[in-house]
């Protein structure tokens, strides 16, 4: 999409003219208003822009996505510079959320934003004439393709809510203030009903092409291969309720597949790398863009999660101990997921960079795949140096994998695609290849291929865990297997983590409480999670 560099600014500009007697009666002029706006060229694609920028929220959806996917769970802490920075986010993790938790009301509204940004879209792109760029008429199959990406957003931030709180209001329209008193939350089953009917309609959206057909140009873009790795993530968390989905999950994942779109990147650690989302592996990826003369400052999520000190990072998403040791001898993506106390960048043009911890709590470690060198930092820590991939296509395979798996499938089949992920982390370099000094050294020991007499359920969920580190699946894979509450009560007393997952209760914290926030604002027609 130009690579979502646009941003919508409305801009106003005063006006002065002479006194006369119908001053009064002049149409205001410089005011960008709907209807001038939605009729002016190219309107269509950037109000589809728009909404593509809900990924860019940063406080409200990026900050708490990493608080929720990876330091909520056994992956990551939160770090910062001390326990009184951003507290409500260990809370997170040690099973004691309040109903005014700030991370979970940011995360609630920023994709409440996106979706009512969606909403609006469909309800005006549906109705106006547009015009393209150049200002003639835009074609309709452009048009068609502009409102199947806006529906997948949509059904994407709404896959988020579920996955998060359970049941949530299901919006589909522009509500008016006075609808805030009659809003009710829809069942979890009935927001994933809407989410599968609009994925599957999207997906046979004619005008939306696949990853095949799209120029270097368009990359960002949603396409089908998108739309059926969406579908398989949320077939598979759904069927903890439904066994019969994971047919449905393991179709999904094989369409992306079968599309030959796409490929496991030779080398691990260039997907986190500068240009991570041209590789084969990025089925959908957000490309963070550092252009201030277009107010596009990029992402600070690798300011946020990286060292303190002369990094001059805020030090947050501080990996465990149980996750390194999750790691196998040999897996050279331990190297690249983990930073360590002492490891040596270089600094722009001459010197080093040395990474010193010492100054704040954590537990020796940071997030590989967020940290730029000094060379990779825009303004803003943020431009196309650095890729979140919210679908990658080794976790295509995997879901493919378990679905398999789980369905009773062709156990070799299954373990033919768990080995591909491993067989291309084994046969990545053991070095990193922007440091000067790194602290773990990778011994040359091959991993060892999976077996059909392994336990293959297990195998998977080791994989899941060492493959996608730090991406932010952590929580949402323990919820999907039923094993958050045990998993965390195990991990609080394990040494290191302080007695966090102590509070976890099975049948309660599966779900997050709803922002009480948004129960006032409804009057009350909003109730709230039981436990909460």
């Amino acid at each position: 999409m130009k690579k979502l560099t646009y941003i919508i600014t409305l801009c106003f500009s005063l006006v002065w003219t002479a006194c006369s007697d119908d001053f009064l009666d002049q149409p205001p002029l410089g005011n960008q208003t709907d209807e001038n706006f939605y009729s002016s060229s190219d309107a269509g694609y950037k109000t589809l822009l728009n909404v593509y920028l809900g990924f860019y929220d940063f406080w409200g959806y990026q900050a708490a996505r990493a608080e929720l996917g990876n330091m909520a769970t056994d992956d990551s802490d939160k770090g910062g510079s001390d326990a009184g920075d951003r507290p409500f986010v260990t809370d997170l993790g040690f099973g004691r959320a309040l109903s005014n938790n700030e991370t979970l009301q940011g995360f609630w509204a920023a994709c409440y934003k996106a979706i009512g940004n969606s909403n609006i879209a469909l309800e005006k792109l549906t109705v106006t004439p547009l015009l393209d760029a150049q200002g003639n008429p835009l074609a309709e199959e452009v048009k068609q393709r502009y409102l199947a990406e806006i529906r997948f957003l949509r059904a994407y931030f709404y896959l988020d809510l579920v996955r998060t709180f359970g049941g949530v209001p299901l919006i589909t329209k522009t509500l008016l203030v006075e609808d805030r008193t009659s809003i009710k939350r829809a069942t979890a089953e009935e927001v994933f009903a809407f989410i599968d009917e609009e994925l599957t309609a999207v997906a046979n959206e004619p005008n939306l092409p696949s990853s095949n057909a799209i120029p270097a140009s368009e990359l960002g873009r949603v396409t089908k291969e998108a739309v059926w790795a969406l579908q398989a993530r949320a077939y598979l968390f759904f069927a903890k309720d439904n066994k019969d989905l994971y047919p449905k999950a393991k179709d999904a994942a094989k369409k992306v597949i079968d599309s030959k779109a796409f490929a496991l990147h030779p080398q691990y650690q260039e997907i986190f790398l500068q240009d991570g989302y041209k590789t084969k592996e990025a089925v959908f990826s957000i490309i963070m863009g550092d252009n201030p003369a277009a107010f596009i400052y990029g992402s600070t999520i690798p300011v946020y999660t990286s060292p303190r000190g002369t990094t001059g990072g805020w030090g947050f998403d501080v990996p465990t101990q149980d996750l390194v040791n999750e790691f196998e001898e040999g897996d050279p993506r331990l190297l690249y997921s983990v930073l360590s106390q002492g490891d040596i960048f270089p600094k722009s043009g001459s010197g080093q960079e040395v990474l010193d911890f010492s100054a704040y709590p954590n537990n020796g470690y940071h997030n590989r795949k967020v940290y730029l060198p000094e060379s990779r930092r825009g303004q803003g820590w943020g431009n196309d140096a650095w890729t979140y991939h919210p679908i990658r296509y080794a976790d295509v395979l995997l879901m493919y994998a378990e679905a398999l798996i789980e369905s009773g499938g062709d156990r070799q089949e299954a373990a033919n695609y768990i080995n591909m992920v491993r067989q291309r982390a084994s046969n990545s370099r053991r070095e990193d290849v922007e440091a000067i000094k790194r602290l773990i050294e990778i011994p040359n020991v091959p991993l060892a291929e999976v077996k059909v007499s392994d336990d293959l359920q297990k195998a998977l969920r080791h994989e899941r865990r060492v493959e996608l580190a730090l991406e932010y699946h952590r929580l949402y894979d323990l919820i999907r297997w039923g094993l958050l509450a045990k998993t965390m009560n195990e991990y609080s007393n394990k040494p290191g983590s302080n007695g966090k997952g102590a509070n976890f209760k099975k049948g309660i914290n599966e779900v997050f409480p709803i922002p009480q926030i948004e129960i006032e604002r409804s009057g009350g027609s909003i109730v709230q999670n039981p436990g909460y």
